[in-house]
């Protein structure tokens, strides 16, 4: 489950974190850094140096509440004295973490954004992951598996036509890299996809 929960295996990336929030009540079972709890990407996505220098790293919301408080400062966290333009990025996340007010007797919980009535279901679920994404002529796949064409030939056409090669856009999906690392390596300046690396690139489309 953790696996799936970080978009790994088959389907589409992140797909379950994308689609679930944590409704803060206690802040006893939200992770401070991973969980999206606050805006609409993890801490540590947010403030990627700060998770870096954090001590704790799989601390919850109610321990570092409890670290920080209303009348502490945020150094006890760190492994070192924060340099001035860090100290800056503590600053921007106090701020976002300003009105945040935990519920002592309440427990903390999920929702699922595709569903917020009846919550998830393996249906739904299921009935995501199955139409995401553009519609594929399966008559096309089956074509790339032919005797005369060499294995690995065939291999690279099935996954370019379900958009499972490592193309900048996928990677971002994936963590591997950062939203502002995903320009075309051609430098032609727009998102390197699959279609547009393939197809209208002004220089590997032409190729």
């Amino acid at each position: 489950m953790c696996g799936v929960r970080e978009g790994l295996g088959e389907g589409v990336a992140r797909w379950f974190e994308d689609n679930t929030r944590r409704i803060m009540g206690d802040g006893r079972d939200i992770l401070f850094w991973h969980d999206i709890w606050v805006g609409e990407i993890p801490l540590k996505i947010k403030f990627p140096r700060l998770y870096e220098l954090v001590e704790d790293k799989e601390c919850s919301v109610a321990d570092a509440r409890r670290v920080i408080g209303p009348d502490r400062g945020w150094e006890s966290l760190w492994r070192r004295r924060l340099l001035a333009w860090e100290e800056e990025s503590v600053r921007e996340c106090s701020v976002l973490l300003h009105n945040i007010v935990l519920q002592e007797n309440v427990h903390d919980a999920w929702r699922w954004i595709l569903d917020p009535i009846q919550s998830y279901t393996v249906r739904g679920a299921y009935r995501f992951l199955t139409t995401s994404g553009d519609a594929l002529d399966m008559t096309l796949v089956d074509d790339v598996w032919q005797k005369h064409i060499p294995l690995k030939v065939s291999l690279f056409v099935w996954r370019l036509l379900r958009n499972r090669i490592p193309t900048k856009d996928n990677l971002e999906r994936r963590r591997v890299i950062l939203p502002i690392d995903t320009a075309c390596i051609s430098g032609c300046g727009e998102v390197e996809t699959a279609k547009h690396l393939f197809l209208y690139c002004v220089i590997f489309g032409s190729l």
